[in-house]
């Protein structure tokens, strides 16, 4: 069983706090909590599905990288 990543679950309470606890995202929140400027960088950097992600895998990826 895999661990969990170090800040998981401080990363995923933060970003939950910040979106009024919804845990599916668009890549407009995203851009909104993560202060990045560019869309298509968001996009390259995070796996976005049809324009959404969920803040279980921004967390994870927050906290070391692409989620297994």
């Amino acid at each position: 069983m895999p661990r969990e990543k170090q800040n998981y679950r401080e990363n995923l309470a933060d970003i939950l706090e910040f979106t009024g606890g919804k845990r599916l995202l668009s890549v407009k929140e995203v851009k909104a909590y993560t202060g990045f400027a560019d869309e298509r960088s968001l996009k390259r950097r995070y796996p976005f599905q049809n324009g959404y992600i969920s803040a279980a895998t921004l967390a994870s990826c927050l906290s070391g990288g692409m989620p297994e």
